[in-house]
């Protein structure tokens, strides 16, 4: 009896430690930010890449936003027909341009996803045609012993896995 009392308390104690040595307790994994959460981080490569922000840009924004809830919260008050269609026209006007603004933001992010590829496809065609000469030099470096993955070329072929 002592020995199962002693053998719970131990690992009572082991698991105890464990947990109070991650980063977040174990009831808060999958809530709040990504990267406390031990169990939830993406990798990455496979993160979205989003543009970063300026200080400038996130001010404008912000100033754009509460211009908006203003003008909402105007027209939600405003008892008088005639000017809550003229605050209802106001505010559509200032959608209107920050629609106009975002699809000219994506215009630009899809000009520049146009030229990535064309510069990909330049590559894949230069690929393509250096081939047999890059499988060849492989080929010339496996025979006589080089790593042919390596950049020296100097260092013989090793088996097993590269050296870190």
């Amino acid at each position: 009896m002592k020995k199962w009392l002693t053998g719970l308390l131990l690992v009572s104690f082991a698991v105890g430690t464990a947990v109070a040595e991650e980063p977040s307790p174990w009831w808060k994994l999958g809530r709040g930010k990504e990267d406390e959460a031990v169990g939830q981080q993406v990798p990455q490569r496979m993160q979205r890449k989003r543009p970063q922000l300026s200080e400038g840009q996130r001010a404008k924004m912000k100033a754009h936003f509460e211009a908006v809830k203003k003008m909402a919260d105007a027209v939600r008050s405003e008892p008088d027909p005639v000017k809550k269609a003229q605050l209802t026209a106001d505010l559509r006007a200032k959608l209107n341009e920050s629609a106009d603004l975002m699809q000219a933001e994506f215009e630009k992010r899809i000009e520049k996803a146009e030229a990535d590829i064309l510069k990909m496809k330049a590559r894949l065609a230069e690929g393509e045609k250096n081939k047999e000469k890059r499988i060849d030099e492989q080929l010339r470096k496996l025979l006589s012993g080089e790593n042919p993955f390596r950049g020296g070329g100097d260092q013989p072929h090793r088996k097993g896995p590269p050296a870190e």
